[in-house]
């Protein structure tokens, strides 16, 4: 039984050289915020912070044509299999939309946050409506940090508890405006 109106589809992927980040489909959406598994995840997804952006992007309303400002799966192209979550926080606000990601640890350390990241801000700066994406890691988090650096994210504000990272349209090469 599905909580979501079934006639709302995904649209189709953002692709990479080795992923495609796919908006959830209706049955993908009610698979994680009920929490059960599908055929196509990897052994260890969803990861906690998976479920938490399930249930984010149900209470946003990010489906229909907010949809690509949600959350995407990160699929693996090689096997099929997802194996991370990567999407906005919401519609863009004056401009801006935050960015999360999570990539299940057995895939971690291949690049695959990275590519994920770069083709997910590539595509958000080329809508209008966004000048900058913003991201938040904590001041310990060592890995997420050289993955934003790593990127094109440059740090903006830091308190106790988290880094801000930023990236803006004028900071893209030339040739991905």
């Amino acid at each position: 039984m599905s909580i979501i109106p079934e006639n709302l589809a995904a649209e189709a992927g953002i692709p990479t050289q080795r992923l495609s980040l796919d908006l959830m489909t209706v049955a993908e959406v009610d698979a994680l915020i009920i929490q059960t598994r599908r055929p196509d995840w990897a052994e260890d997804f969803p990861q906690p912070t998976d479920y938490d952006a399930a249930r984010q992007f149900f209470e946003a309303g990010l489906l229909g044509p907010a949809a690509s400002f949600g959350t995407r799966l990160i699929r693996e192209l090689s096997t099929a299999l997802v194996v991370g979550t990567i999407g906005f926080a919401g519609v863009p606000d004056e401009g801006t939309v935050e960015v999360s990601y999570s990539v299940v640890p057995s895939c971690q350390g291949q690049g695959y946050a990275t590519e994920a990241l770069v083709a997910l801000a590539r595509f958000a700066l080329t809508h209008p409506e966004v000048d900058t994406i913003i991201a938040y890691t904590e001041p310990g988090n060592d890995a997420s940090q050289s993955l934003l650096l790593s990127a094109g994210f440059m740090p903006v504000e830091e308190s106790e508890l988290t880094l801000q990272f930023a990236l803006r349209r004028d900071q893209l090469p030339e040739a991905s405006r």
